[in-house]
């Protein structure tokens, strides 16, 4: 018959062995979040990726009214500017110097909304091209 073999007499101690399986348990718990996707890139990410320090005017009135109020915009609350929509992310210093701003414009009776970064270089605001729809070819080539 063979002796039952107790926790003093493990070549482990109770402790490491406890420290294992707590650091299975952990493991475990972990997994699904290493399977995971990448989060998608946020309007920021976006807008860091498009100033490449390249100025863009303003093509129509919409266009126009966006960049006279870009500095006056509340961030995060949708606000009407002449005929669109406009949602402001908060103002940041870009690698170019100018403080930025992402922007999310809709256009009354358009679903999707447009999104385009504006800067300024401390007198004006200027629209900055997307280099994102360009690459991928969609949107309009600037």
């Amino acid at each position: 018959m063979r002796a039952k073999c107790l926790g003093k007499d493990t070549p482990k101690s109770m402790a490491t062995r406890a420290a294992e399986r707590s650091f299975s348990l952990l493991l475990l718990w972990l997994m699904p979040l290493s399977c995971s996707s990448p989060r998608p890139p946020t309007a920021r990410d976006v807008a860091d990726a498009n100033d490449t320090g390249r100025t863009l005017a303003a093509k129509s009135e919409n266009e126009r009214a966006v960049l006279g109020e870009a500095g006056r915009l509340r961030t995060g609350i949708e606000e009407r500017v002449g005929k669109i929509n406009v949602l402001a992310d908060a103002p940041y210093p870009a690698a170019s110097g100018h403080t930025c701003r992402a922007l999310s414009i809709t256009v009354e009776g358009a679903s999707p909304a447009t999104h385009r970064v504006v800067c300024t270089d401390g007198q004006a605001w200027f629209f900055v091209p997307d280099v994102f729809s360009a690459m991928v070819g969609t949107g309009p080539r600037e």
